[in-house]
């Protein structure tokens, strides 16, 4: 198997399992990605320490449906890996690393906040609808970015390969791409 094809086994596998963390209830979103990742990329936390630090970035920051909490535990796990790894990265690079992930989510999206992105979720519904989405994707972006950091920055292109894999689960929730202006 080429590296290529082994990096694109590890992102689906490493959001597919974040996904299902959230989707059966026992994780919310930022818990479910930063754990997933935290355990696929050797982060150093156990399950119940990084459930611990993500817990209160759920629901958009404590349910304030502010920062969206998939993107939230995406860039903290992204930072605890590079930061933590046999080389940590330098703070500029963390910072760097973390404004793209939150670019390439947000031209995705359109918005990195959870009011906005989760309105055409029903509040009764034990259903974790378009959120199942956010946080399958930033779970994605995530483990993209730790694979590949080399990969040029596509925030103002048209095609991103982890976010256009699924285009029409995004337009029948009246969400589109935005172009963010360097």
């Amino acid at each position: 198997m080429k590296a290529h094809e082994k990096n694109a086994d590890l992102i689906a596998r490493t959001s597919s399992a974040a996904r299902h963390l959230y989707g059966s209830g026992s994780m919310c979103c930022s818990e479910a990605v930063l754990t997933v990742i935290n355990q696929e990329f050797h982060g150093g936390l156990s399950p119940e320490t990084a459930r611990a630090i993500s817990k209160g970035f759920c629901g958009g920051i404590g349910d304030a449906g502010c920062v969206c909490g998939a993107l939230a535990g995406a860039v903290m796990a992204q930072s605890l890996i590079l930061g933590n790894g046999p080389l940590p990265a330098d703070e500029k690079t963390v910072r760097t690393a973390s404004k793209k992930l939150h670019d390439r989510f947000l031209t995705h999206y359109g918005s990195v906040c959870c009011r906005d992105l989760s309105k055409t979720r029903d509040p009764n519904s034990t259903s974790k609808g378009i959120c199942l989405k956010y946080v399958e994707s930033a779970t994605a972006i995530c483990a993209d970015q730790l694979l590949n950091p080399d990969t040029p920055d596509t925030t103002n292109e048209s095609v991103d390969p982890i976010n256009d894999s699924h285009p029409d689960e995004f337009t029948k929730h009246g969400l589109g791409p935005v172009r963010i202006q360097p």
